[in-house]
């Protein structure tokens, strides 16, 4: 196990000017899924790996049966011209030193690589209409995501994301470079494709690419067909009592 947090950067690749797009673990899913159907379907290239003591003390288990501990892959994406560093994080990071370091970490190495900007993608229980909210340090970044479908952000007692995702987007302001988050809203704490998708399209309008959804359509399908034979056998129907029901929502997986 890693003593302190580490960036291992596989041979040499041009990240001069990526943006770096983050999903983050949030309810729903919606950041995680939609990050790992942009690297998948326009050809991720696998470029880097984040290893530290501070990620989840679990073993993975892969298809072939390898166990390792959690890590964060960086994947190098081409989308018509756009160069973007994507990654999505399936785990918090432990304590709040863990995300300051981690995120730390994270920022040298952009910064290093003179990555431009950061997109965090979450998603949570927000308005209850499906919307994508955008929230951002600087009006005019604010007003092209807008422009691209996005609604501005409701005033949030806490934003749906981990202190690590909440450090980066301090550095990324702090020195001025953009950093915005888009978070979807979803109705359920199950991965949520239909959310997904919907970040997709904002940030495919905002940064000016093209993307297949035809897969992740597929999917959407897939999942809207399982709800509605749960739904038909009476397993949605019971409501949660005054006793049952949370008094807050948790904005995130952690």
């Amino acid at each position: 196990m890693a003593l302190e947090t580490r960036i291992h950067l596989f041979n040499t690749h041009d990240l001069e000017g990526a943006v770096f797009i983050e999903g983050s673990p949030t309810a729903g899913a919606a950041g995680i899924l939609a990050a790992n159907y942009l690297k998948d379907v326009l050809n991720g290239v696998l470029v880097g790996e984040v290893v530290s003591p501070h990620f989840p003390q679990i073993s993975i288990i892969d298809e072939e049966g390898i166990a390792s501990r959690p890590k964060l892959e960086l994947y190098l994406v081409n989308a018509k011209g756009v160069k973007l560093l994507v990654a999505g994080r399936a785990f918090p990071v432990e304590g709040t030193e863990g995300s300051y370091e981690v995120a730390s970490k994270l920022y040298e190495f952009f910064r290093a690589h003179n990555i431009s900007e950061y997109i965090v993608l979450a998603s949570g229980r927000i308005s209850g209409d499906g919307s994508v909210f955008v929230s951002t340090t600087n009006l005019d970044h604010s007003k092209k995501i807008l422009d691209a479908g996005a609604k501005q952000a409701p005033s949030l007692e806490n934003l749906p994301v981990d202190r690590t995702s909440g450090f980066l987007m301090f550095f990324f302001a702090r020195d001025r470079r953009k950093v915005s988050m888009l978070f979807s809203d979803t109705a359920s704490y199950m991965p949520d494709h239909a959310a997904a998708k919907k970040l997709l399209e904002v940030v495919s309008r905002y940064l000016k690419f093209e993307i297949d959804f035809t897969k992740l359509d597929v999917e959407i399908e897939r999942q809207n067909r399982m709800l509605r034979e749960i739904e038909s056998l009476g397993f949605m129907e019971k409501a949660l009592t005054g006793e049952e029901r949370p008094q807050k929502e948790p904005f995130y997986i952690g």
